[in-house]
């Protein structure tokens, strides 16, 4: 499969998914993988911010999942936070759709993020950029088009 297929799929999938989201995300942006009391396996959490500007932006549909979980499509409005306790030693993939852009990345990965209890992603028009201070940013990855 192509990837202009590979994302044509993905983007059908957010569209049919985001009638049936958006309602349920007016409940709550945040995810945590189990009650707020028993975090012993707790690895890490994981902080996406939609830092897209408010006068031309539409939401951002985003999905994440590792080979086990898929936490569903989420659509964050500008300035949202969608956050999750990472609790499986794996890679953490996500992918988003903004207007007419879309990226992946690995939103977690323990080589990269190991001993880091914050992980924090701004996403942002020139690109997704991490953080575990959430002060000092790196760009990590760009939107593309198709």
């Amino acid at each position: 499969m192509s990837t202009s297929q590979i994302f044509f799929f993905f983007i059908t999938l957010l569209v049919l998914a985001t009638s049936f989201t958006t309602t349920f995300s007016l409940i709550s942006v945040h995810h945590d993988n189990h009650d707020h009391q028993d975090h012993k396996n707790q690895l890490a959490t994981v902080h996406i911010t939609n830092g897209l500007p408010k006068i031309s932006s539409s939401p951002m549909n985003i999905r994440c999942s590792t080979e086990q979980t898929d936490f569903g499509v989420k659509t964050l409005g500008c300035g949202e936070d969608y956050r999750w306790i990472v609790e499986e030693r794996g890679v953490y993939f996500c992918e988003a759709l903004w207007g007419r852009f879309m990226a992946s990345w690995h939103a977690f990965q323990p080589k990269r993020d190991d001993g880091q209890r914050l992980v924090f992603w701004l996403v942002q028009p020139s690109g997704f950029f991490l953080s575990w201070d959430n002060s000092s940013w790196v760009r990590k990855s760009t939107w593309e088009t198709e």
